[in-house]
């Protein structure tokens, strides 16, 4: 509900020009104090309010949904970031075998044992371990800092990301 008060003076006079009229005001001065009570607000109050509590409930809703969401981004976030280890580690013990194999066919091929074909092939294909090992390793790091930026923590020091010193 909603109360006013209000007051209102007056002063009469006439002259030839405004500026004049209102010199010797006549004995006719008024003043008129009053309020406003509605009787009746036809459920203005009542729509008013519901209103308020539906938008703080489509609020809480929207805030549920997004902390839900966050939740499943960082889950997300971390499956992958295990995926990329796992796939890191595999990669990286692919490299050192496929660095080994191409040892060993540099030693054959230069006792004769296997053509330049043979070497050719165990060279191109420690080149293309290593690009796959340095391309993991570049999707683990960036995944682990994606991490780090999706939940403002530093996982090295167990501490939350701050910019304070």
């Amino acid at each position: 509900m909603q109360a006013s008060l209000y007051a209102t003076y007056g002063l009469t006079n006439q002259a030839a020009s405004f500026t004049e009229s209102y010199l010797r005001p006549i004995d006719q001065q008024k003043v008129r104090v009053g309020f406003d009570i509605p009787l009746l607000d036809w459920g203005k109050q009542r729509s008013v309010l519901k209103t308020a509590q539906i938008n703080q409930q489509l609020t809480q809703y929207t805030v549920d949904q997004e902390n839900v969401a966050f939740e499943q981004a960082v889950t997300t976030q971390v499956n992958q970031f295990e995926m990329l280890r796992e796939q890191l580690q595999l990669n990286s013990e692919a490299d050192t075998i496929a660095q080994q194999r191409y040892e060993i066919a540099q030693k054959t091929y230069l006792i004769g044992k296997i053509s330049i074909t043979d070497l050719n092939i165990a060279s191109t294909e420690k080149d293309q371990a290593k690009r796959a090992y340095l391309s993991s390793l570049r999707d683990f790091w960036e995944a682990y800092y994606n991490l780090r930026t999706l939940t403002l923590y530093d996982f090295e020091i167990n501490k939350p990301l701050t910019s304070e010193p």
